[in-house]
């Protein structure tokens, strides 16, 4: 039987390099000539949002009319996408229905079709992701094959040879299409002319084994053959032939007896009952398409003002659910905010109209304290420690580093300490020869080449809110004024960060860092993770988010935490931390290290990190976190 080849052309006009008055080309240069494939018998899987669908019939009808009639004709098919580009695991549950539930109403109004397979938005998916396709009705999913692979050793990879089943976060299943980050860059370099006919054929025979039932061809952007977004400076200026560079592949493809092309849905007969496969873990648990640079810190964390945007598409998100007369049209301009393009290479043309607010600077002010019966406030001056009691929460501070949290402990957990400082010397390995504070801030500065740190000598001073204690010091530091500053409300703690100076620093920012002082266990979280599932994970080897990729790649992954929420806790005992996404949508970041046998685990936030879409500019957003007790057993 000969090997069913497939395609899934991804078409976004919302590319983050090309600009509006752009699109007549891009259609030109682009999608006219992937239409010409189909008209010349190579059935094509296309992918679009909506917005794109729609920015294509305003500029170019007679191309949706013929994309149309190809679908007709079993020639082309639509694979789903939603109304945006929008990155599942990084927006709440309802974002993500909605982004969908729009997509099809368009797909259907102007193509008359309703697919049932989707493509996941650049192939970033968690488990509780699957679920929110699951509920809208969607059968398949196209997701790429090489990462959720290299994170399952466990994974023959005799999968690849045809659609399998996953596993969402609520035990349901659903289909899936494999996408092929490899395969689709081979493609990619020999219509480039990287590779010769001979070179990329020779490819597919080392590829395609003899049981190897169907292979995904290509699965990614159609804007980079025959034209260039503008993205990279290695990109050619002018590009011509690329198209007939793939005709000949295709046709050459074609007139083999050992190949056949098909559509994806054609795909879905090699599709066979078999055990579901669990495609994410403690240590990824969310995968992302192609190299490891491409995590999800990208779009929530760097860009020309990611961390601004985040913020405010959950303030609008808020406004529209408290809101009676919020219309569909508020909706699509949510998703359409939201939308991935507008987070990377996006041009100061186009963002410059997002007209985002301005960042307002609302200093903290605590009226004087008073004493309270209930509160034992006690400070070590010898040793700088600050010792503060309630009857439900034991806080100990230390006035030699920032005010960092030396110990915190519970009345739950019978003020069993949960996390704090691990002191210098508590793993004996001279690698970890340092002291692990709780709730400092750090930054790197990439043109400094410095590290910035708040673990400095300060005074403490008094205050309060509404009859509750706070703790708070000033300090100065090469990126401006900071106030950091607790404030104790029965069994929460309450802590912030507020700086002074609103332009954001290049740099990683990352604050609010948890210890945990538990370490004969590895450590273990639960959060959402787009979906309204909450998802638990137990950590199982070492991980380390906040790891570089690279000398301009800052960070490896991060957790979407779509809710402003996560539960981090090593054996019974741990924390709920809570923020509030529309203040700060900052992203939190998880590290567990075996040490002999001992572990260090640690959760911090990071506010930005690098990558090659990070600009001059943005804002620095003030952030305040919630810290309450929790155990595995609520």
């Amino acid at each position: 039987m000969p090997t069913a080849l497939y395609t899934v052309f991804h078409l976004n006009l919302a590319f983050s390099s090309i600009e509006i008055e752009q699109h007549s080309e891009v259609i030109e240069r682009c999608y006219w000539p992937l239409l010409k494939l189909a008209q010349n018998g190579i059935p094509i899987g296309i992918e679009m949002t909506a917005y794109t669908l729609e920015a294509v019939q305003q500029v170019d009808s007679s191309w949706v009319y013929e994309f149309k009639r190809l679908i007709q004709q079993g020639m082309c098919e639509l694979i789903a996408s939603g109304d945006s580009q929008v990155i599942g695991p990084l927006v709440p549950a309802k974002i993500n229905h909605v982004n969908l539930r729009l997509g099809q109403h368009t797909y259907s109004s102007i193509l008359g079709v309703r697919p049932q397979i989707a493509y996941i938005n650049e192939q970033a998916v968690s488990a509780g992701l699957l679920d929110i396709y699951l509920d809208e009705g969607f059968t398949t999913v196209v997701i790429e094959w090489d990462n959720p692979f290299s994170h399952n050793p466990d994974w023959p990879n005799t999968l690849l040879n045809r659609p399998q089943s996953l596993k969402a976060a609520s035990g349901r299943t659903i289909k899936v299409i494999w996408n092929h980050a490899i395969a689709f860059q081979k493609f990619q370099r020999y219509v480039h002319g990287e590779l010769t006919l001979e070179d990329y054929l020779h490819y597919l025979v080392k590829v395609l084994k003899p049981d190897m039932q169907a292979f995904p061809v290509y699965g990614s952007d159609a804007e980079v053959f025959d034209f260039r977004p503008g993205r990279y400076q290695t990109e050619a200026d002018q590009v011509e032939g690329e198209w007939q560079r793939i005709s000949i592949l295709f046709n050459t493809l074609a007139g083999m007896n050992k190949y056949c092309w098909q559509l994806p849905e054609q795909i879905l007969k090699f599709w066979q009952e078999s055990n579901a496969l669990t495609l994410t873990n403690a240590e990824h648990p969310v995968s992302v398409k192609k190299q490891a640079k491409y995590n999800i810190s990208r779009w929530g964390l760097s860009g020309r003002n990611d961390l601004r945007l985040n913020s405010q598409c959950f303030a609008k998100l808020a406004k529209l659910e408290q809101s009676p007369t919020t219309t569909e049209q508020d909706w699509r301009e949510l998703c359409r905010m939201w939308a991935s393009d507008l987070r990377t290479h996006i041009t100061l043309k186009r963002y410059q109209t997002l007209n985002l607010e301005p960042v307002a600077v609302n200093p903290p002010f605590f009226e004087p304290w008073e004493n309270h019966t209930d509160i034992q406030i006690d400070y070590d001056a010898e040793r700088r420690r600050l010792h503060i009691r309630t009857p439900k929460l034991h806080l100990s501070l230390n006035g030699n580093r920032g005010l960092s949290i030396d110990k915190l402990a519970f009345g739950s957990h019978g003020f069993k300490p949960v996390l704090g400082t691990l002191s210098h010397g508590h793993f004996d390995h001279i690698s970890y020869g340092a002291d692990f504070y709780s709730n400092h801030l750090l930054l790197e500065r990439f043109r400094a080449r410095d590290r910035v740190a708040d673990l400095n000598r300060v005074d403490y001073q008094l205050g309060n809110i509404g009859g509750n204690l706070v703790i708070y010091c000033h300090q100065t530091l090469k990126i401006g004024a900071i106030i950091k500053w607790y404030r104790i409300e029965d069994e929460t703690l309450h802590t912030g960060f507020f700086f002074e100076e609103k332009q954001r620093p290049e740099a990683s920012i990352r604050l609010g860092y948890i210890t945990l002082l538990g370490c004969d266990n590895r450590a273990w979280y639960q959060t959402h993770l787009g979906s309204e599932q909450e998802e638990f994970f137990q950590i199982q080897s070492d991980m380390d988010q906040g790891t570089p990729v690279s000398s301009i790649v800052s960070a490896n992954s991060a957790i979407g935490a779509t809710e402003g929420q996560i539960r981090f806790g090593s054996s019974h005992f741990g924390v709920r931390l809570t923020w509030n996404p529309s203040k700060c949508a900052a992203l939190p970041m998880i590290s567990s290290k075996r040490i002999d046998d001992k572990y260090l685990n640690r959760l911090w936030f990071s506010l930005t990190e690098a990558d090659e879409t990070l600009k001059e500019g943005g804002d620095l957003l003030d952030f305040s976190l919630r810290i309450t007790p929790e155990s595995l057993n609520k």
